[in-house]
């Protein structure tokens, strides 16, 4: 009954146009891997269709592939869900929730959904792209001594990172607080380094995962949350009485059985990334780094030409409102073919407007 909680209409979405590059939502559009999700969804057995779900088999594949026992984890509706969950059970009304901004749009949602005292810890402009300091991060914690910090890593559109130590520290300043530390992994092996191995030890920790990214299942909506078995026990409580369908649950069973084709995609688009950040360098635009599977592009004058070039031809974010990436314009990445398209339509724009 919140009136300050506005949501979309699903009503208003139109399908993109399939004669157009597909670079706006991060998916992963690999055309191989797409080959080998297109094999397993084929090999899928007839009863994944009119049967409930039975999921111990793909806890155990799963638990296999992370190096943690089955009792960890939690299978959700995409991180999107494992992060409903972790509201739901965590946070009531009037809690504290701190997360940072800009951020995945359904932190805020979220933090409104549930009536939380939502702080936001803002993301400063430098010339290296947006910067939070860790220590900030720590800072609030310690004063606010929220009930959940929520902290993507990488964030996203940021696509900024913590090192691990400092994520320790702030792992550590949440347990001193009581804080449950929501940490969304979504990008996830595109940035290797991961807190999984911590939930062995800490009950305060919840990595959120999903497959919609390197792992090219975003239509499937599965995912998955790691905790302790005792933070995963109480996020038991909170689910549906099936985690997720019959389809998602034997097509990422078959999918982790070719856990190597999705590592051989990810090769591919880190290709295609270097490839892309080195054609805009050389064409003279800012470049930011980012850890996740897109980049931020700064076509300055040239904006305009660049924009109209590839409106007909390519999907993308042209602009962000928000102070720390205004000026930039955001590209999903693909592998190096893909990408070669697209710088192909930038340099020719840039030659053009130059005549």
């Amino acid at each position: 009954m919140n009136p300050a909680l506005q949501r979309p209409s699903a009503l208003g979405s139109a399908p993109r146009d399939p004669g157009r590059l597909w670079l706006d939502k991060n998916e992963n559009l690999d055309e191989e891997l797409e080959a080998v999700l297109h094999g397993v969804l084929l090999a899928l057995p007839t009863r994944a269709l009119n049967t409930y779900p039975e999921a111990g088999e793909v806890y155990r594949k799963l638990a296999r592939w992370l190096g943690i026992n089955p009792e960890h984890l939690l299978l959700t509706p995409g991180s999107d869900g494992a992060i409903r969950l972790v509201f739901e059970a965590f946070v009531e009304e009037g809690d504290a929730v701190v997360h940072t901004s800009p951020t995945f749009a359904m932190y805020p949602v979220y933090s409104q959904m549930f009536g939380a005292d939502a702080r936001t810890l803002e993301y400063a402009r430098t010339e290296a792209g947006p910067f939070l300091d860790a220590g900030a991060i720590i800072a609030a914690v310690r004063k606010i001594r929220p009930k959940l910090l929520c902290l993507p890593n990488p964030d996203s559109p940021t696509g900024t990172t913590l090192a691990p130590e400092a994520l320790r520290d702030v792992l550590a300043a949440c347990e001193d607080s009581g804080t449950v530390l929501l940490l969304d992994e979504a990008y996830h092996p595109f940035h290797e380094w991961t807190a999984v191995p911590w939930v062995t030890s800490s009950r305060n920790l919840v990595v959120a995962r999903t497959f919609a990214k390197a792992w090219g299942a975003a239509g499937l909506r599965i995912g998955y949350a790691v905790a302790h078995p005792e933070t995963i026990a109480l996020l038991h409580k909170m689910r549906p009485m099936y985690e997720v369908s019959t389809v998602a649950i034997e097509f990422m069973s078959g999918m982790l059985d070719r856990s190597a084709d999705m590592l051989k995609s990810v090769a591919r688009i880190r290709e295609g990334k270097h490839y892309f950040v080195e054609e805009m360098q050389a064409l003279g635009f800012a470049v930011l780094p980012t850890a996740g599977n897109f980049l931020h592009v700064a076509f300055g004058a040239n904006s305009q030409a660049i924009h109209a070039a590839l409106s007909s031809r390519v999907y993308y974010r042209a602009t962000f409102d928000t102070p720390s990436l205004a000026g930039y314009s955001r590209f999903s990445v693909a592998p190096r073919p893909v990408m070669e398209i697209v710088a192909g339509l930038i340099r020719q724009a840039v030659v053009e407007s130059r005549r």
